[in-house]
């Protein structure tokens, strides 16, 4: 502090003349005159007897009125007329009550005249003491939570705590600590709990502010301001507002006091269970946002809880801000009314009707539905219907075959249409498909092709142990073993990618997407029946030789290398 009143911005808040300091002049006696007279330049004075003093009429704020006391001091005897000053005299009651401030801690009033600046910074003000004495108030020494400008005027007590070559240092911080103890220790003995006293707001904060009360702070919470709810207290009261209060709480070993304003307004939940009843259908207005729901004033001082659970039948609510908007006026039902907890619970999806009463006879299982995508995430595709249900359709159910990310086939909007393969009314749960709306192909495969069919195949890869072909669009698969009556070392030596073979069904598995085939049975199978063919010619009348059936025999398998080869030669 000692320093910080010497430096600089000390002495240039403190150039204001000779006229700022006090007179180094030895002090003379303080004498009370009464008004006898008024003139356009001087006030005349009766000191006692015969003696009068004349007063410079610009000494005085407002001008005396004939008969009023006023202390003066007599300054000099001019043209055999006693001068005598006003100010002098209040200078000199102000250096008594700056002695006793330094030496006793007792305060002294001053108005806040002016701030002190330094580099753009406000570093503390200018002080009136008395309105003849200027002081320098540091910044740190305010200990008033305002904005600077709004200090301007303002009138305040402090302590001097330094005097130095006719140049005063004052706190209010200092004369605050000093006065504290002893104004709570005061406070503690006069006042209790229920009491009702008056202060002015020292600060105020979006959820609380500070009241002085008889120079003791005490705490309000913003819930005790008002019974109507309020989001911001700098919204409806500001520093230097008087208020009446009631005490609620009282802590003299935590110095605490804790005061409320609402307690002395009549109480709205007072009756309240006269007016409204479980069951009872009313408007309200969404005032404030909650973790789960949305607080809602029913009347001024009564607020209702709509819970996130509570706004919708079909729709899982995660944020009640894209729901519900602030200020929007809501028909709601009263679910529980809780007295003694003063709460109120609302509903406003009990006032609509639940679309999952009647789902068993809108969600048959097989039934066709056309509906909107509401959202699509990595499991599958949540698909809304016009009542407001929504139904899952998982990613395996959608296609038949391909394994569908459904972030890439389907977004948020899209119609589409399904069909119901479970519905849970008790866990409200629907479960939908898209690929049960046609035939499984493996199904309908195994079905048009009985094991030992004969069906044209295209060779899609040529693997080390088969060979993958395509039939009937889609896919199957010849083991390396099953691709000829001959043993086959070298597939490529045999067959390429695009080759066109005919072969026989052999295995078909519809949960597996899995067909084989086989051109060894096929092969076989029409040996078979060309043996057939000759025996059932034998026994007609004719003779054949076992050189002519091995001649034939040999002759086919001839032409079927041959083609192989050719086929082979065209491709190198």
């Amino acid at each position: 502090m000692g320093i910080e009143s010497k430096d600089d911005i000390f002495l240039s808040a403190m150039a204001e003349g000779e006229k700022s300091k006090p007179s180094t002049r030895q002090a003379k006696n303080v004498q009370e005159g009464t008004v006898v007279a008024v003139t356009a330049e001087d006030v005349f004075l009766s000191m006692g007897g015969k003696s009068e003093c004349i007063v410079p009429k610009t000494e005085f704020d407002v001008v005396p009125q004939v008969g009023e006391k006023v202390s003066v001091v007599i300054v000099e005897m001019k043209d055999g007329v006693l001068r005598a000053s006003r100010k002098e005299a209040e200078k000199q009651d102000l250096q008594q009550k700056i002695k006793r401030s330094v030496q006793k801690g007792e305060p002294i009033s001053g108005v806040i005249e002016d701030v002190v600046m330094k580099d753009g910074q406000p570093k503390g003000f200018i002080v009136m003491l008395g309105k003849v004495m200027k002081a320098f108030l540091p910044l740190s020494q305010i200990d008033v939570p305002a904005d600077v400008k709004d200090l301007k005027g303002k009138t305040f007590d402090f302590l001097v705590i330094e005097q130095s070559k006719g140049q005063l240092v004052v706190s209010r911080r200092e004369l605050l600590k000093r006065s504290q103890g002893r104004n709570l220790a005061l406070f503690f003995e006069k006042h209790h709990v229920g009491d009702v006293v008056k202060g002015v707001v020292e600060k105020v904060e979006p959820s609380y502010l500070f009241i002085v009360i008889e120079n003791v702070t005490a705490f309000m919470h913003i819930s005790d301001f008002s019974w109507k709810y309020i989001k911001d207290l700098t919204q409806v009261v500001k520093v230097g507002d008087m208020l009446e209060v009631k005490i609620l709480e009282m802590n003299q070993a935590k110095k605490s006091i804790k005061v409320g304003r609402k307690q002395l307004l009549p109480d709205p939940w007072q009756g309240l269970e006269k007016r409204y009843k479980v069951g009872d259908i009313l408007k309200a207005t969404a005032v404030s946002y909650k973790a789960n729901g949305v607080l809602l004033e029913v009347e001024e001082g009564v607020e209702a809880f709509l819970s996130a659970d509570e706004i919708s039948w079909t729709e899982k609510v995660r944020d009640p801000k894209k729901a519900i908007r602030l200020g929007a006026s809501l028909e709601v039902k009263i679910i529980n009314l809780d007295m003694e907890k003063r709460r109120m619970d609302v509903s406003l999806r009990e006032i609509q009707a639940n679309p999952w009463d009647s789902a068993e006879e809108n969600y048959t299982v097989g039934r066709k539905l056309e509906g909107t995508v509401s959202s699509v995430v990595d499991f599958g595709v949540f698909v809304r219907f016009d009542d407001g249900i929504e139904g899952l359709l998982r990613r395996e159910d959608i296609d038949w075959i391909a394994n569908v990310d459904p972030k890439t086939q389907f977004k948020k909007g899209d119609k589409v249409t399904v069909v119901v393969l479970q519905l849970d009314t008790e866990k409200q749960k629907l479960r939908l498909g898209m690929k049960q709306l046609s035939d499984h192909p493996y199904k309908a495969f195994q079905m048009n092709y009985p094991k030992g069919s004969a069906v044209r195949a295209k060779i899609l890869a040529i693997q080390e142990n088969g060979v993958e072909v395509e039939v009937d669009g889609l896919v199957g698969f010849i083991h390396i073993s099953q691709l000829s009556t001959e043993r086959i070392d070298t597939i490529a030596d045999h067959f390429k990618q695009g080759d066109e073979i005919e072969a026989a069904v052999r295995l078909v598995d519809p949960s597996k997407n899995k067909i084989e085939l086989s051109v060894r049975d096929l092969l076989e199978k029409k040996e078979k029946q060309e043996v057939s063919k000759h025996i059932a010619s034998t026994e007609a009348g004719e003779s054949p030789t076992i050189g002519s059936l091995l001649g034939e025999k040999l002759a086919a398998f001839q032409a079927e290398t041959t083609t192989k080869k050719s086929s082979k030669k065209k491709a190198e």
